[in-house]
C-alpha cells in the first residue's frame, strides 16, 4: 500500500526544506514535519539528516526518492491526461520568442492554431535576449540558446541559414567583397547580443574549415529588424537569416554576398519542461509548430532564391 505521506516526502526533497514544501503544498511546516516523521516510522527508515541549518537525504532517503519519484510522476501524468481528454484545452500559454525570427517564422503559424483552439490564450514575449525559461514562468521557448538546464527538453525546430546581404546601390558604389578578408574594406553592420553584450561574430567556411570574423564598421544594433533596415538604406553589409531578407533578394534590391563561403545553417530549437506531464495546451502548441514549420534547409534554398 502506498503511504499517504509519500507525496509530502517528495515535495520536501524537490523544494529543499520543510517550509518551502509547506508553502508549495498549502499546509503548515509542522504538518509537513509530522507527515515525514510518520513516514519514517511506518517504513522504519531514517530519510533525512536534520540539523538546525540544513536538511539532507540519508542514503535510504535518496534511494526511496530515486525509486518512487518517477513512478509517482507517471501516475500523476496519466491522471492529468485522462482529465485533459474530458475538457477543451484552455488557459494562458506563455511563449518566449526571438524578436525578428518570432515575427517572421512563428507568427504566420498562429492563426490556424488560434482558430482551432480558441480557448487557449497565447501570451507571446518577443525578445532577442536569452532568458531563463523556468524562472520567467514561460511554457515554451524558441531560439538558439544552449540547453544547459536539466529541467528542459530541446527539440530541433528550424534550420536558419545565415547570409550576408547588402543593398544593390551599396554594391554599385563600394564594390562586392570576393573573400571574407575583403570585408575589412567594407562597412559591416554588427549585431550585439542583448544577453552577453558582445558582438556576434560572422562565420565562414574556408577550405573546409570554419573561420570567425568580428564585423567592423560604424553601426552596431541589437535588433535584426534594425540591421535589415540599415541594409535597405545602403549603410553597409549585414548578416541575417535568409528568410529575413528573402523578399528583398528575390526583388533584386538586396545582393547575397560571399555565398560560397557561407557556414552551415544554425539549429533553432523549441524548449519546454522536461517533466513527463505536459498540459494539453502546451503539447498541442508544440505539435502544431513542429507539424507546420518550414525551415531554410539547404536543399530548399535554390528553389526560393535565384542567383543574382
Amino acid at each position: 500500500m502506498i503511504p499517504n505521506q509519500l507525496n509530502i516526502f517528495l515535495a520536501v526533497v524537490k523544494n529543499g526544506n520543510f517550509s518551502s514544501a509547506a508553502r508549495h503544498l498549502g499546509v503548515t511546516s509542522a504538518a509537513v514535519s509530522k507527515a515525514v516523521a510518520q513516514l519514517e516510522k511506518s517504513l522504519e527508515l531514517r530519510l533525512f539528516h536534520r540539523t538546525t541549518h540544513s536538511l539532507t537525504l540519508t542514503e535510504d532517503g535518496h534511494e526511496l526518492y530515486k525509486r518512487t519519484e518517477p513512478l509517482v510522476e507517471q501516475l500523476e501524468d496519466q491522471i492529468r491526461r485522462s482529465k485533459d481528454k474530458k475538457k477543451q484545452p484552455h488557459g494562458r500559454l506563455k511563449i518566449n520568442l526571438p524578436d525578428s525570427f518570432g515575427r517572421m517564422v512563428v507568427l504566420p503559424l498562429l492563426p490556424a492554431f488560434i482558430e482551432k483552439y480558441p480557448d487557449i490564450e497565447l501570451d507571446l514575449q518577443f525578445d532577442d535576449r536569452i532568458g531563463d525559461l523556468v524562472k520567467e514562468g514561460a511554457d515554451v521557448g524558441i531560439g538558439v540558446m544552449l540547453n544547459q538546464d536539466s529541467r528542459l527538453i530541446a527539440r530541433d525546430f528550424y534550420k536558419l541559414q545565415p547570409v550576408l546581404v547588402a543593398n544593390s546601390d551599396y554594391i554599385e558604389k563600394f564594390g562586392e567583397p570576393k573573400t571574407p578578408d575583403d570585408l575589412s574594406q567594407h562597412n559591416c553592420i554588427a549585431y550585439r547580443s542583448s544577453t552577453t553584450g558582445r558582438k556576434k561574430t560572422w562565420d565562414f567556411r574556408v577550405n573546409g574549415e570554419v573561420i570567425h570574423r568580428e564585423p567592423q564598421g560604424n553601426l552596431t544594433v541589437n535588433s535584426l529588424s534594425a540591421a535589415i533596415k540599415a541594409v535597405e538604406m545602403g549603410v553597409g553589409i549585414a548578416a541575417v537569416g535568409i528568410g529575413h531578407a528573402q523578399t528583398c533578394i528575390e526583388q533584386g534590391c538586396f545582393r547575397r554576398v560571399l555565398r560560397e563561403y557561407e557556414a552551415d545553417p544554425i539549429q533553432v530549437k523549441i524548449y519546454y519542461s522536461s517533466r513527463n506531464y505536459l498540459p494539453a495546451k502546451t503539447r498541442l502548441f508544440i505539435d502544431h509548430m513542429m507539424e507546420h514549420v518550414h525551415d531554410e534547409r539547404t536543399a530548399d534554398l535554390d528553389a526560393i532564391v535565384h542567383e543574382l
